[in-house]
């Protein structure tokens, strides 16, 4: 009966932490979509920065693409 009481009392914890703890987490969650989607945003515009002073070859055409996969993840 003793294990049974424990093992109520430790899953009541987890309850209450899990309450506690999930406002925080879902503002975590926000906070590392919004830096991704900051981080994407500051590389699109060095990409179009550095695309209009680059001669025309491979290293233009790399560019190129990656700023059409940076627009198509943030929806442009």
């Amino acid at each position: 009966m003793k294990k049974k009481v424990n093992l109520q009392q430790i899953t009541w914890r987890l309850h209450q932490a899990r309450e506690r703890l999930q406002p925080s987490i879902e503002l975590r969650r926000k906070y590392l979509m919004t830096v991704q989607h900051q981080q994407l945003a500051g590389e699109r515009a060095d990409i179009q920065h550095y695309i209009g002073s680059v001669s025309p070859g491979v290293r233009r055409a790399y560019l190129q693409r990656r700023l059409t996969e940076l627009n198509a993840r943030l929806g442009k």
